[in-house]
């Protein structure tokens, strides 16, 4: 019996690669890169786009199986596909190829294109085919979830495996457990996964294919396991939190629900829970699951109207983000899709796919995409703001601290934006500041801020170089953070007396280092402020200095303080008033005869 299921196990592992052999290719080219990456320990340019390759390499091979499954028969045919499939793959990768690194434009990007590829390998099935939507996203759920569970349960038990080896019979590699992670779910997961998937055939022409239908349909129609956890425990979780969520708008409708920011992607999440939640429980016919089919449409239209709306207006305060482009575009999209479940009947959902195919689309693909919107909004916003204040002439930006808090706010917001994205260093007018990154010194503001009070935060590290102690008695090392107590920081003996260094702080910007003998006799006194005063002369957010100028002494007849920073952080508002100070810093001791 053993020897039988064993033969089944393998019949299937050999069916599986001879249907998928591109896809298997690309998945244990995907494992090898994993694997260099991990034995080496780095998280090379060149690693990350070949992964993204063939990760998206895999999809487009799915995606011609599916096709040629679903409308050829030929094998020429399915040659072509797959070779399409390899050249448009290899297209990719010339594309990232030619840059630098692979940034977070060409990652969005990227991420996008491998979900639409997704939706199209999920929506092909259902073409002009007696196998609904619903019914090929349920396939796909249940055999990604199987496939999880299983191998999920495996790396427990290798892991517990590798612990008993490592603890009682020979030490292991600490790579050793990412390297069975990479094997188990990136190779052995995702080839369960894709054993699972049903074969569509055709439309039924004769015995043969009509019976690989029927066989077809224990993989796309609901468990008995399935049907409970959707119909008796995630419809009531998802009812009770649409309660929830409908009397917090209703509280709020005229006051924070358009300016919390926390709602965005809470309302985002919601209606992809609900969307999913809809194709599932259009496999299942019961109670729960009709009453949730009729009614959570037509709740799902006001909300997602509502979180649309909201995001629109936030336009006006953070300009167009590709966040928030991406938060409105599936606020239209679940805004249709809404509309499309209150109509149609439930064999018709798969008419959502193209439409979020097309939106993802257009998401991606300039000059109306995601990244191009956004940055051109940022960089106008950003001129015109300038512009008002007399700041920008000549693509020559001059520095001013008397424009309002409300302008202020829109220059901070786009900077922060163009340098996330990278974008400040291809600006001509924004040429200076990407040189030295040096906010407060290009605009005559600091960029870190809040509502009402402005804050600068000074950060200054010392450059690594080894300090010269010839001429001193001992060498400490301290923090100095927000306590007010007195602590003792260290003590040593010279000429058999005995000396300590106390820090003593008297508030949080009176605060010295005193050294005693052992007769609890000051010595000397050594005042910290002189270490964050220097800080905030400077007048930079960040800067490395050199040791010379994270150098300070105090000395008198009976000894020698010298304080060398390794960093110091202030922040100061504009009244100058601290917020806090925090320094780390080497101590050089001389007693003096």
């Amino acid at each position: 019996m053993k020897g039988k299921k064993l033969q089944m196990g393998l019949a299937r592992l050999l069916d599986t690669i001879m249907r998928y052999p591109l896809t298997i290719a690309f998945l244990i080219f995907i494992t090898i890169v994993n694997s260099f990456m991990i034995e080496n320990n780095i998280s090379d340019n060149l690693y990350s786009k070949l992964i993204f390759t063939f990760a998206i390499g895999t999809l487009f091979s799915l995606v011609a199986q599916a096709l040629y499954e679903r409308f050829f028969e030929n094998k020429m045919h399915h040659l072509l596909l797959m070779g399409s499939a390899i050249v448009l793959t290899a297209v990719y990768y010339l594309i990232i190829f030619q840059l630098s690194e692979l940034n977070q434009e060409a990652t969005l990007r990227s991420f996008v294109g491998l979900f639409a590829l997704l939706i199209a390998f999920l929506w092909i099935p259902a073409i002009k085919s007696k196998v609904t939507f619903n019914q090929s996203f349920l396939a796909v759920f249940r055999a990604f979830f199987l496939a999880l569970v299983y191998f999920v349960i495996l790396f427990l038990g290798v892991s517990l495996i590798f612990m008993a080896i490592d603890r009682l019979i020979k030490p292991l590699d600490g790579d050793t457990y990412s390297h069975a992670a990479n094997l188990i779910f990136c190779l052995g997961a995702t080839t369960y996964l894709i054993s699972l998937l049903p074969f569509y055939s055709k439309e039924v022409e004769n015995k043969e294919e009509e019976e690989n239908i029927i066989k077809n349909k224990s993989v796309i129609t609901t468990t008995k396991f399935l049907e409970t956890l959707v119909s008796y425990v995630i419809i009531p979780v998802t009812a009770v939190f649409t309660l929830v969520l409908l009397f917090y708008i209703i509280m709020n409708i005229t006051g924070s629900f358009w300016s919390d920011n926390l709602m965005e992607p809470l309302l985002v999440s919601y209606s992809i829970t609900v969307i999913i939640v809809y194709l599932l429980a259009s496999n299942i016919s019961n109670a729960f699951a009709n009453i949730f089919r009729r009614i959570f449409p037509k709740v799902l239209v006001p909300i997602v109207l509502f979180q649309t709306i909201a995001s629109t207006l936030k336009i006006q305060d953070m300009g167009i983000t590709q966040g928030r482009y991406y938060a409105i575009l599936f606020g239209i999209f679940a805004t249709i899709a809404g509309f499309l479940f209150c109509f149609l009947p439930i064999r018709k959902n798969g008419i959502i796919a193209p439409i979020l195919i097309i939106l993802a689309l257009i998401s991606i693909i300039p000059p109306i995409d995601a990244l191009t919107i956004s940055r051109k909004n940022q960089i106008g916003r950003l001129k015109n703001t300038l512009i008002k204040n007399n700041m920008l002439e000549n693509d020559t930006i001059t520095p001013n601290n008397a424009i309002s808090e409300e302008d202020q706010m829109i220059i901070i917001n786009s900077m922060q934006y163009l340098d996330s994205m990278g974008y400040s260093e291809d600006i001509d007018w924004l040429s200076a500041y990407a040189e030295s990154n040096n906010f407060e010194a290009t605009f005559g503001f600091p960029r870190y801020i809040s509502p009402g009070k402005y804050l600068r935060n000074i950060f200054l590290r010392r450059e690594p170089e080894a300090i010269p102690i010839t001429g001193y008695d001992v060498l400490l090392r301290a923090s100095f953070y927000y306590n007010l107590e007195e602590i003792e920081l260290g003590s040593f003996s010279k000429d058999e007396v005995t000396y300590r260094l106390v820090d003593k702080a008297m508030s949080a910007q009176e605060r010295y280092l005193v050294l005693l003998d052992q007769d609890n006799t000051e010595l000397l006194r050594f005042d910290l402020q002189q270490i964050y005063d220097r800080a905030i002369d400077k007048g930079e957010d960040y800067r490395i200095i050199t040791l010379e100028e994270a150098v300070f002494t105090e000395e008198n007849d009976k000894a020698k303080i010298t304080v060398i920073a390794d960093h110091i952080s202030v922040d100061k508002n504009i009244d100058n008033t601290i917020e806090n100070q925090q320094a780390d810093v080497n101590i050089l001791i001389d007693i003096k005869n």
